[in-house]
């Protein structure tokens, strides 16, 4: 009794360890406005979050803030639920980004407690859980992200707890473990289409079930292998009735669409073999245990396990995403890489497991390797909120109050340039019509003010508002701050 409580004492203490530390090293972010790696899709988080506040709560119309290309600003992607879930919860304590962030961050603890009862799930092992738990915590690529606004986030703890519930019917198959796991498997997909590539694990498992019945069809087994597809429905609807607007979209065709030369498929892969795996979505030290895991599992022939099995087609199935999508991964959407991190992470606890059993003395070996993972995660994420990050106009985020309360708060603008379509609009709290590439015919401009109500523009383009055409349409400057105008707009003369 005395050894099992210390078995558990030890863990526990982990797993509470890693929860402070990421609050801690948290903590001066939670009033940080968006800021940072990403900050165009965190600011269309964002957008979608302050419409469902502010405007309309209708979870099926997830809006932003410009009107390009149609008479209303419905933007629907991945169904909002993150999003209008943070929304409601912010009819409650009011509108921050505070609100947003502690939501974010409780969703990223879910995700770790998800994580440790698959690993307990698979190794029956409650140290190795909490060394998981810990790892998967410093990944630099979660811990980024677990404090900032993304949908992803959601799909993934969700993911995770369909992994478990999977992962459990191996241990004890029942229909409340199946009906748990679907219904996890849908709010994943729901979140973020590429998470339903998970459920080739629980597909497997279906088959092996079958296989082991001499392919026999048994009335229990269809009745739980028919709630995935069943539940799966409302996924399959949303995106169905959703997926006709995304015209344009590259993640549709993903490398049938785009540059699939191979030298620029070998510039992605290079990078994802130097930087992505080994650096973000791990720490480097860490290989010391994913190597350790890759030899018991080749020459132990653990492979041939049935919960093996299925997690590896788990594996391949996100595999096989990656290659269909590696053009709009390329080397900068770090977030669409989180369908690897379960499988990672297991891999590395597995290895952990295996160098602890070796010999009793490898846990003073082991030790170093934790202790370095919150370190390495320190120097990959240190400037990770920084402004130099952001990507987008610095001015924005140096005079946010002066830029926004330089025109009325309810009058739509003109944006020139933002690539993003989303991060002028966010910090600016305003609403209109956004350009880029410094092109901006005038044309479209006379009918933004004649026949859309717009009366100011801001602008970091000298190209599209210094041009002789555009001069004779401008005002008066309301303000310039470095290489951003603020600027009144005439109303065009018949």
């Amino acid at each position: 009794m005395k050894k099992l409580s210390l078995n558990i004492y030890l863990p526990i203490c982990i797993i509470v360890l890693t929860f402070i530390l990421s609050l801690t090293f948290h903590w001066s972010i939670f009033h940080k406005d968006i800021c940072g790696i990403h900050t165009w899709r965190q600011s269309q988080t964002q957008l979608n979050i302050r419409y469902f506040y502010r405007e309309d709560a209708n979870i099926l119309n997830t809006r932003v803030a410009h009107f390009n290309g149609g008479k209303d600003n419905l933007y629907r992607y991945e169904f909002p639920l993150m999003q209008w879930s943070i929304a409601m919860t912010q009819k409650v304590f009011g509108e921050d980004i505070v609100v947003t962030r502690v939501s974010i961050f409780i969703i990223g603890l879910l995700t770790l407690i998800a994580h440790g009862l698959l690993i307990y799930s698979l190794f029956k092992n409650f140290l190795i859980a909490a060394l998981s738990v810990w790892a998967f915590n410093f990944s630099p690529v979660f811990f980024y992200y677990t404090i900032n606004p993304l949908p992803d986030n959601l799909a993934l703890c969700t993911g995770m707890f369909y992994l478990y519930f999977a992962v459990k019917n191996y241990h004890k198959d029942t229909l409340l473990n199946h009906l748990l796991a679907s219904f996890f498997l849908l709010l994943a997909t729901l979140s973020k289409l590429p998470f339903v590539v998970f459920g080739i694990v629980s597909a497997v498992y279906f088959l092996q079930c079958w296989y082991a019945d001499n392919f026999k069809i048994k009335k229990k087994l269809i009745l739980k292998a028919s709630f995935y597809p069943l539940l799966l429905l409302p996924a399959f609807f949303w995106y169905r009735w959703v997926m006709p607007s995304w015209e344009g979209n590259g993640i549709l065709h993903g490398i049938f669409a785009n540059d699939n030369s191979w030298p620029n498929i070998q510039r992605i892969l290079y990078y994802h073999a130097n930087i992505m795996f080994p650096k973000i979505l791990m720490n480097p030290i860490s290989i010391i245990l994913l190597i350790t895991a890759v030899f018991y599992f080749l020459f132990k022939k653990d492979f041939l396990k049935k919960k093996s099995i299925a997690l590896s087609f788990g594996l391949i199935m996100v595999m096989v995403y990656f290659v269909l999508e590696i053009n709009m991964i390329d080397t900068v959407h770090d977030y669409y890489m989180m369908p690897f991190l379960p499988f990672i992470y297991i891999t590395l606890a597995y290895g952990t497991k295996k160098m602890l059993n070796a010999h009793k003395y490898m846990a003073v070996a082991i030790l170093p390797i934790f202790l370095l993972m919150p370190y390495q995660n320190y120097s990959r994420n240190k400037d990770s909120w920084s402004l130099e990050k952001s990507g987008s106009n610095s001015n924005l985020f140096l005079h946010q109050d002066k830029l926004k309360n330089a025109v009325p708060k309810h009058e739509k603008v003109i944006v020139m340039n933002d690539n993003s379509q989303f991060v002028f609009f966010y910090k600016l709290d305003k609403e209109g019509y956004v350009f880029k590439d410094d092109y901006l015919p005038v044309e479209w401009v006379d009918d933004l003010v004649q026949n859309h109500g717009v009366k100011y523009m801001y602008s970091d383009s000298r190209k599209v508002d210094e041009s002789e055409e555009m001069s004779k349409r401008i005002d008066s400057i309301i303000m310039q701050v470095g290489n951003l105008k603020v600027i009144k707009l005439k109303r065009p003369t018949l």
